[in-house]
């Protein structure tokens, strides 16, 4: 595709078009969301800057450092800190491990508590009220809290207590939001979607695999109806990484990068055109969905 010189500085960055909003939605896909930080070094390599993200899950922890100014080259140096022991703390199947271990990890990261109100672009995010069985879209109180939430997997980690909600992780209702980062006021919409492999089945009659593969061919039920509010959907395949454990970094950040630069003509395009607001029936359903008229 060719583009026009002015959309191309000299420096090679994308010239983004005046006043349009640009929103990315990071899916949940436990470990195989290192590959996000792929996708934010291609972004940062084209000068493509969101001005609002969303993230569920894993999702949302890359979405808080984003949100926060962290770049893709910080958010490795921060991971590869990380030891297993210090998100998980039991191994023991039905003995969920604490979620204020990942709390902790954010906070440890950040500095401090830190508050949504001292974040530099909007940031929502996505999580369960297994008291209601409600989508809860987090947009205020501590970013580390309702990180920790979103990735409360049942099971797995302990709810989190967050204000009057008992939050556990959000891919249940919603696993890669792109209506959410639509509502937030997005003229485009970017969704990034780590894990492909989830609803695929499993031959283990462990109980453990049968749980997991329950749970991921329950979230794969709502990623497509939401993937109709993104303009782009950038797919890494990291289906032969663990969703459970970390493993090669590097190489899945450099899936991710490969993945969102063979978009990067649509990426470009999407920066640089005018806005298009999407379909009306798709609008109408999101606002139906979110209580408007």
């Amino acid at each position: 595709m060719l583009f026009k010189k002015k959309t191309i500085d000299e420096s090679g960055k994308v010239i983004k078009r005046k006043g349009l909003k640009i929103g990315i939605a990071f899916g949940g896909g436990g470990a195989r969301g290192v590959g996000h930080i792929g996708v934010v070094k291609a972004l940062e390599e084209l000068g493509i800057k969101a001005d609002m993200v969303a993230g569920t899950s894993a999702g949302s922890m890359v979405a808080s450092l984003y949100a926060t100014g962290y770049t893709s080259s910080q958010m490795i140096e921060e991971l590869k800190k990380l030891r297993p022991k210090d998100i998980r703390d039991s191994k023991v199947i039905w003995k969920p491990s604490n979620s204020e271990n990942i709390e902790q990890v954010m906070k440890n990261i950040f500095g401090k508590d830190l508050m949504f109100s001292e974040l530099q672009i909007p940031l929502t995010i996505v999580a369960v009220d297994i008291k209601t069985g409600d989508e809860a879209d987090i947009t205020s109180g501590s970013v580390a809290k309702a990180s920790s939430g979103s990735c409360a997997v049942p099971g797995i980690f302990s709810p989190v207590v967050y204000e009057d909600m008992h939050l556990v992780d959000g891919g249940l209702h919603n696993t890669v939001p792109a209506d959410v980062v639509r509502f937030m006021g997005a003229d485009k919409v970017i969704a990034v979607e780590v894990n492909r492999a989830r609803g695929n089945g499993t031959d283990s009659l462990k109980t453990l695999d049968v749980l997991k593969t329950s749970l991921g061919i329950m979230m794969q039920a709502n990623v497509s109806p939401k993937l109709e509010y993104a303009d782009l959907i950038i797919k890494p395949n990291l289906e032969s990484y663990s969703s459970s454990k970390i493993g090669d970094i590097d190489a899945m950040v450099q899936e991710g990068y490969e993945m969102a630069m063979s978009h990067k003509d649509e990426l470009i395009a999407l920066a640089t055109e005018k806005p298009k607001r999407k379909v009306n029936s798709l609008w109408n359903k999101l606002n139906k969905a979110r209580g408007r008229k």
